[in-house]
Order: structure tokens, then C-alpha cells, then sequence
């Protein structure tokens, strides 16, 4: 008799779907407009604002999270394990690609911080495009035009 509920299904449907939803919410947020400034406009996409996406991004990011450490601990924890048994019976008597995995993190990460290429030009890519959504921004009275405004108080000609 086949099984009703199938937890290994489950889990790897709610990942593929969460994966999903981050890569469709984190591309709108990548390339929408950014939201803020005095000429910011208020944008939907697929029905939905800035922050209803940045919601939406948060929350499936804890999911996908959640998703994953039950998928690794709870579902395949025997395998996991045994492979990290393997390993440290070895002594990671090759263990290059624990070494080109923390050497890639350690490089994007610092990359990223230090704003140095190719990851600033991805960011800034990104700043630009959201920046042709904003258009021309209006200019507000008392802008760059009109410095220096005096208040007159009235019945007072100076």
C-alpha cells in the first residue's frame, strides 16, 4: 500500500518552490526601483509593492532554510553523517574541496565588502537599473533652483 504523505517528497517540492520564489523575488528586487529619496515612486510587480517582495523574500528565505537543514538533518542525516565519518577517518587526506569552497566564500565575501570587481559592478549594475525607473525626478520647492529662499513676514515691504 502506498504511502498518503511522503515527507522526502514534500521537502524537496517546499525547496524547489522556495528556491523559486527567492529567484523570482530577489530578481524584481535586483532590477525594481529602489523606493527612497524625495522622488521615490511606489511600484507594483505581479500585483505586489517593494515591500510586500521584500516580505515575500524574507519569508521564503526562512523557509528555504528551514526546508534545507530537515532536508539534510531529519531526511538524510544517515548519508550526511557518513559521509562526514568517511572523511574524518581519512584525516581529509584530500580535502581541496573544503578548501576551494571556504577560499570562493572567503573571496566573494571580501570582494563584496571592499566593493571590488566583479561584485561592485553587479551591485552597481543593479543601482543603475533601478535608477531608470526613477526617471526625472521632480524637483521639491527650496531644491537646488531656489536657494536661499527669504520668508517675508507680511505688511513688511523688506
Amino acid at each position: 500500500m502506498k504511502k498518503m504523505f511522503t515527507w522526502r517528497i514534500f521537502i524537496s517540492f517546499g525547496l524547489f518552490i522556495s528556491f523559486f520564489m527567492l529567484l523570482i523575488s530577489g530578481v524584481i528586487l535586483y532590477l525594481g526601483p529602489s523606493g527612497r529619496g524625495p522622488g521615490a515612486i511606489v511600484w507594483l510587480i505581479i500585483g505586489l509593492t517593494k515591500p510586500e517582495w521584500q516580505n515575500q523574500h524574507i519569508i521564503f528565505g526562512f523557509i528555504f532554510s528551514l526546508f534545507a537543514l530537515f532536508h539534510l538533518f531529519a531526511i538524510n542525516w544517515k548519508a550526511f553523517f557518513s559521509y562526514l565519518q568517511s572523511k574524518t577517518k581519512e584525516g581529509l587526506k584530500s580535502p581541496v574541496e573544503l578548501i576551494c569552497i571556504i577560499v570562493f566564500s572567503l573571496i566573494f565575501g571580501i570582494g563584496t565588502y571592499y566593493k571590488l570587481q566583479p561584485f561592485s559592478g553587479i551591485l552597481d549594475f543593479g543601482k543603475n537599473i533601478s535608477k531608470l525607473w526613477d526617471g526625472k525626478k521632480q524637483q521639491q520647492p527650496g531644491g537646488p533652483e531656489r536657494p536661499g529662499v527669504i520668508l517675508k513676514e507680511p505688511g513688511n515691504p523688506r
